[in-house]
This record gives structure tokens, C-alpha cells and sequence, in this order.
């Protein structure tokens, strides 16, 4: 009679029949689960079991549409309400560059270019980019002089994506952005220990900063990949980049085979950090980790269609609207 969306205690007329169909000496079978209160000789759960002691029935749903990511995650982000205002996609900030200019300006890039409604890039380099706002911090590398400006622009963000390009000089300023943040991104140079960690935190290593920052190296085996990423998301959700990525918040684990080899080209990781942080601003880490690994994954597979090898990140941007947005009609 009740499924898994009931809530609070049982109403009329439900309290009545649950009291008759106990009473009764019927064999009573539920599915999925039993409603609340109802004695259930036996539990038959569709798929995989939802109450111990349940039987499974098998409806034909595959292995890989649980643990692969695909276009059907796409349906978790919100679309734009028709009566939306300027701010309602998000505003990230992106904290980086100094000894590589252009890593947090890719990020930006993806983070617009995945809806985010306002991107500022506070950095010592400056990309000329007029979608971006940018935030001048002065000298060539960030420091602790720069956390007065840095942090009351984390106070107005709803995510903050942090660490590309940044040099490995400037932790102590990652750890006080993660102090304040609601929400974040680490990648690249962030990846360090101690480990930053916002109140909702995403991280974006390869295989040498999850080493970096887990102590081991992840696996060759993809299922003991998957086990060591979900042990070592204890802070927050992972999302391992390779060739196929892996992505756990400690209790769940996603797999994504969308990309391509062009894809070892500088930049594409940037890239997915941006993506990663704009979808951050809408739903929660784990479903923005791997939504944006496959939206990654795909636009590059589609910028390759035209590039070849020669594809660069920036031919990337372009494409994440098309994959991210562009669902087909109802029919």
C-alpha cells in the first residue's frame, strides 16, 4: 500500500487496513518494501534487495546502467526556471595561476560554459577574457598577503574551484580557502597534505596526486580502483581521472568511460574542474562529480572529431552546452 515515500506515522484509511490484513490469515507479500507496520510473510524487491531478508527479482536492469555514468544522469540537473534571474546558475570563483597563467582561465571557461551565471578568476595572471571577472592579486604567486581579497570573494561564491596552475608554494592559502568555503573544487596543485576540505568538498586528482594525497597509487584492476578510491573518500567526494574515471563519496562508486586519448592534452582536466564546480552550485558533490566527468569526457570526444590529436582544451568549451543541455524533446 506504502512505498519508500511515505513519511510520519500511518493515516486513515491505511492504519484500519494494515490492522485487517494482520489480523487476517492471508499470506501477505510486499513489494519492494513492506508498508510501515504490515506483517509481510515475504519481501519480493525489484532488482536488488531494499529490506533485508528480501527476495530479488530479476527485470533485466544491466550492471552497467548502476555503475557506469551516462546520458541518462543528465536529468539530475535542474533546468533554468522560465522566470530565472541573473545569478540563479551559480557564481564560482576560481582561485589560482602564477606559474601557469592560463590552467585557471580553462576552468573558468568550463564553469561558464556549464552554467554557472558568474565566474571570477582571482589570480596573479591575467588572461584577457571577457566573459570572466577578473581579480587582481598583485606580484606572481599566490600568498598569504592575498587572503583579505580572496576570502570575501569565497564569502559570495557558492563554489569556490581551487588550486590549477597554482605552484606548489601557496598551500597555506588553499587550506584557509577551504576553512571558509561552503562549497569547493580542489585539483592540481591543491592536491596536497595536509588536505583541504570545505564544508562540501570535491576533489579532481590523477592517478600521481591521488598517490600524493591517499599515500598509494590507485590500482590497474578497475573493481579494486573502485574499492581504493571509495576508502579514500573520507573528506569528501573523489573523482580519479583515467582513462576510465572513477568517482566515490565513500559509500557509493561511479565508473565513466566517456573521453579520449586526445584528452592528454594540457588543459582537459582543468577543464572538468570548472564543469565540476559549476554543476556543484545546483546538486550535490557526488551527482556533479559524475556528471561532469561524462560531460568532459564527450565534449572531448566531440572536439576530437574535428581536431585529431591536434585538439587543444580550449577546442573543448564549446561542446559542454551541447551535451550538457541540448536533451532531446519529449515526444
Amino acid at each position: 500500500m506504502l512505498g519508500t515515500g511515505v513519511s510520519g506515522g500511518v493515516r486513515e484509511p491505511f492504519a484500519t487496513l494494515i490492522a485487517r490484513a494482520n489480523a487476517s490469515e492471508a499470506p501477505i507479500i510486499a513489494v519492494d518494501v513492506p508498508t510501515p507496520g504490515i506483517r509481510a510473510n515475504r519481501v519480493v524487491s525489484f532488482h536488488r534487495p531494499k529490506v533485508e531478508g528480501a527476495d530479488v527479482a530479476d527485470i533485466g536492469i544491466p550492471l552497467e546502467a548502476e555503475i557506469f555514468t551516462g546520458p541518462g544522469d543528465l536529468v539530475l540537473v535542474p533546468a533554468r526556471a522560465s522566470g530565472a534571474h541573473k545569478g540563479a546558475g551559480g557564481e564560482v570563483l576560481v582561485v589560482g595561476g602564477g606559474p601557469y597563467q592560463g590552467a585557471p582561465y580553462i576552468a573558468a571557461m568550463g564553469a561558464l560554459r556549464a552554467g554557472a551565471d558568474i565566474v571570477r578568476v582571482a589570480s596573479p595572471a591575467y588572461v584577457p577574457m571577457p566573459d570572466l571577472i577578473y581579480e587582481r592579486l598583485e606580484g606572481s604567486t599566490i600568498t598569504a598577503d592575498h587572503l583579505e581579497t580572496i576570502l570575501s570573494l569565497v564569502d559570495r561564491a557558492d563554489v569556490v574551484v581551487c588550486g590549477m596552475g597554482l605552484g606548489k608554494e601557496s598551500h597555506d592559502v588553499v587550506i584557509a580557502v577551504a576553512e571558509a568555503a561552503k562549497r569547493a573544487v580542489f585539483d592540481a596543485d591543491a592536491l596536497a597534505l595536509p588536505l583541504p576540505a570545505a564544508r562540501e568538498t570535491i576533489y579532481t586528482p590523477h592517478a600521481g596526486e591521488f598517490a600524493r594525497i591517499a599515500g598509494m597509487g590507485p590500482p590497474a584492476d578497475l573493481a579494486a580502483r573502485g574499492r581504493c578510491v571509495k576508502a579514500a573518500a573520507t573528506a569528501g567526494t573523489i573523482l580519479l581521472k583515467g582513462p576510465v574515471d572513477v568517482i566515490s563519496d565513500g559509500s557509493r562508486v561511479r565508473f565513466n568511460r566517456t573521453g579520449t586519448p586526445a584528452m592528454t592534452t594540457g588543459g582537459t582536466g582543468d577543464l572538468l574542474a570548472g564543469i565540476a564546480g559549476a554543476l556543484f552550485c545546483r546538486i550535490p558533490a557526488f551527482e556533479a562529480a559524475c556528471i561532469a566527468a561524462y560531460v568532459n569526457g564527450r565534449a572531448g570526444m566531440l572536439a576530437a572529431e574535428e581536431r585529431g590529436e591536434g585538439m587543444l582544451a580550449t577546442d573543448m568549451p564549446g561542446y559542454i552546452p551541447e551535451v550538457l543541455f541540448r536533451r532531446p524533446a519529449p515526444e
